[in-house]
């Protein structure tokens, strides 16, 4: 980044020294009588302490952060648009660098191609150079390639603490080898992190009109807090909805809209307590996929697509199926939307939905994706595979990583908690950010920080892992695009590729090959 100049160093400098809660891991709060236990308890963004003394000074060094084009408004911000969370990423940026004394290089990498974003990292390490010491990259690529031996594991950094409430702990955790050692952060340090977060967005309008028997657009919130929101349920309602509204059928009302084979199977599949795998004494992965439990949600996904009058199905190469699927639900043509968090900011999965859901002028809501049923303890959020990994290569000095290079992170993800996720939030909302608010609950409970419901945000190493699993990751959303409910057949198919794939991986991994 460009030197800061003199009097915004002198102004940040001083808001640091205001008076901030002592430092020290945040506790993990009490139990309550159904034995379910709080991430924490303060609630207090603005006093929220990292372990970073207040004293700490990195002496002006320069630090260089490399990204991609791609994630460019999501890393450095921009201290020149009226878009409140791009100004306050470019606030939190300067915010650290006066804290801590030093000059964050934010290096681009003239690219948006992930796979070319990655050939750049990989050449930095084959050459062991210092260019860039920590990287802000595409989840999927790394993941795709197998490139965990060209990073650095931050089990011994010294201020980077993944149970704070500013880390995705089940996320990290997910995409290590060995269920011990964490190269990968994801968190509040990147919206495309929680962006990318499984989201249910509903009309409120259309829903009251002709789905609410009690015109109460709020209920299904209600459903969500009581546990009782499931795939049962919203395929229930979306058969509901098919409304014919006359003519050539262009403005007739569906319960949803979906492409056969798209993403959200993947949220569908992670919201319903489908693991794919467990870990064994070691931590390394078994497959666990061929159950009652998987066959079960087939069963319940087969109707909700094919066996629904309320669906409205798209497929793979239609012509316009993309941008016509993408402003179903601006438009008023469906009732539900199956998106991401940061669909709101139009930097979701869709690349027509450029404005975003807050320029839509009907008023919605937010919903996590359905429990299977309502068994099941806890609300699983799926963060996509395109989110952003917080990482540093092993070119870097190890030494430097567990000491300044982890400051400088931990920093960042802190100062995003207390500074950027609630402009975010609210920006989503469309409405301030509430704790005790319904709409602001649903967030909380996407993003697995809610007090009192189960809930987390978190990925699935069989699905990061999957083009090295025989795509067995893919299982269900290739059974769907095929309108095969043929489960069993399937995995057969897939097991053996998958357990060969997984046997190499681990072998990779232990012998830290790059």
């Amino acid at each position: 980044m460009k030197k800061i100049k003199t009097l915004i160093l002198m102004l940040l400098c001083f808001c640091m020294l205001l008076p901030l809660a002592a430092c020290g891991k945040t506790g993990s709060g009490t139990t309550d009588d159904n034995g379910y236990k709080p991430k924490y308890d303060d609630k207090t963004r603005e006093t929220a302490a990292d372990l970073i003394p207040d004293d700490y000074d990195l002496d002006a060094q320069t630090i260089g952060l490399f990204y991609g084009n791609h994630f460019e408004k999501s890393v450095i911000g921009n201290g020149e648009t009226t878009d409140i969370v791009y100004s306050k990423i470019y606030e939190r940026n300067l915010a650290v660098e006066a804290r801590l004394n030093v000059d964050i290089d934010f290096m681009e990498s003239g690219t948006s191609y992930w796979e070319d974003v990655v050939a750049i990292i990989k050449q930095n390490v084959q050459t062991m150079s210092d260019a860039y010491e920590i990287v802000f990259t595409s989840n999927n690529t790394v993941t795709q390639q197998k490139l965990f031996n060209y990073f650095h594991d931050f089990n011994d950094s010294e201020y980077i603490d993944v149970s704070e409430r500013w880390w995705y702990e089940d996320a990290i955790m997910e995409t290590s080898v060995d269920n011990y050692n964490y190269r990968f952060l994801y968190g509040d340090i990147s919206i495309m992190d929680m962006g990318v977060a499984g989201t249910v967005y509903y009309n409120k309008e259309l829903y009251e009109q002709y789905l609410s028997a009690n015109k109460n657009a709020d209920e299904l919130y209600n459903k969500v807090l009581d546990g009782t929101w499931t795939l049962e349920e919203f395929t229930r309602l979306t058969k509901k909805a098919n409304i014919e509204k006359g003519g050539d059928g262009s403005n007739d009302i569906h319960g949803y809209s979906l492409f056969r084979g798209a993403e959200p199977i993947h949220y569908f599949r992670e919201a319903a307590g489908i693991k794919m795998y467990e870990r064994n004494e070691q931590g390394m992965p078994i497959f666990t996929l061929n159950d009652e439990r998987s066959l079960q949600f087939l069963d319940q996904m087969y109707e909700l697509l094919y066996e629904n009058e309320g669906a409205w199905l798209f497929y793979p190469g239609m012509s316009g199926a993309e941008e016509e699927h993408s402003y179903d639900f601006s438009n008023g043509k469906v009732i539900f939307y199956l998106g991401i968090l940061n669909d709101t900011l139009g930097e979701g999965l869709h690349e027509t939905l450029k404005e975003g859901l807050r320029e839509m002028k009907a008023d919605f809501g937010m919903l996590p994706y359905p429990k299977l049923d309502e068994f099941q303890e806890e609300y699983v959020s799926f963060m996509h595979n395109a989110s952003v990994m917080v990482t540093c290569p092993v070119s870097t000095d190890i030494d430097r990583v567990n000491e300044e290079l982890s400051a400088v992170i931990e920093a960042l993800a802190s100062e995003s908690y207390r500074s950027v996720t609630v402009p975010y939030y609210e920006t989503a909302l469309k409405a301030a950010y509430n704790r005790d608010d319904l709409s602001s609950q649903m967030i909380d409970i996407i993003t697995g920080q809610h007090d009192t419901v189960k809930s987390t945000l978190t990925k699935n190493f069989v699905y990061e892992y999957s083009w090295n699993l025989g795509k067995l990751g893919h299982i269900f959303s290739t059974l769907m695009e095929a309108k095969n409910k043929n489960f069993s057949s399937t995995y057969d198919s897939l097991i053996g590729a998958a357990e060969t794939g997984l046997k190499d991986l681990i072998q990779q991994y232990k012998e830290g090959k790059i």
